[in-house]
């Protein structure tokens, strides 16, 4: 590959892409992202951040003695929903946020040298369902993509 082509690839990954979906995976009622059955996937797009909040025991205060938790945070460009069935999601509530992990040291590595920019993260999703989750969607990631 030339210089200059390398330079156009560069540079067509660094632009925004229009058309590339903030949220995606399973399609589900009212326009959703289905986030049920046996390891759903997602892929979720948006502002990637690294946030604190309190954990156990009372998931209250950071200052009252609870554990500090640090929590990669997707942050999406517009609101979405998602539905797993009725078990802890509410397709009619919109969701902005998306607690990222990641199934490997590798891929946590990644995240960390990701804080501040723009990624995509795909990987098996499902709904938050407890104090340890902090945001309405939680995506394990087997893929990100900084862009």
């Amino acid at each position: 590959m030339s210089a200059k082509a390398k330079a156009l690839a560069v540079l067509l990954v660094a632009l925004p892409q229009p058309g590339l979906a903030q949220l995606s995976g399973g399609p589900a009622s009212a326009g959703c992202v289905s986030v049920s059955g046996n390891s759903p996937r997602a892929t979720a797009e948006g502002h990637l951040t690294l946030q604190l909040f309190p954990g156990p025991p009372n998931y209250d205060s950071i200052a009252a003695g609870d554990t500090e938790e640090r929590t990669f945070i997707l942050k999406l460009p517009r609101r979405d929903c998602i539905d797993d069935g009725s078990d802890f999601a509410d397709p009619s509530e919109r969701l902005v946020t998306v607690h990222v992990s990641a199934a490997s040291d590798s891929l946590m590595a990644v995240l960390r040298d990701s804080i501040g920019r723009q990624v995509a993260v795909s990987g098996e999703a499902f709904a938050a369902h407890t104090g340890h989750h902090h945001a309405p969607l939680v995506v394990v990631a087997d893929s990100v993509v900084a862009r």
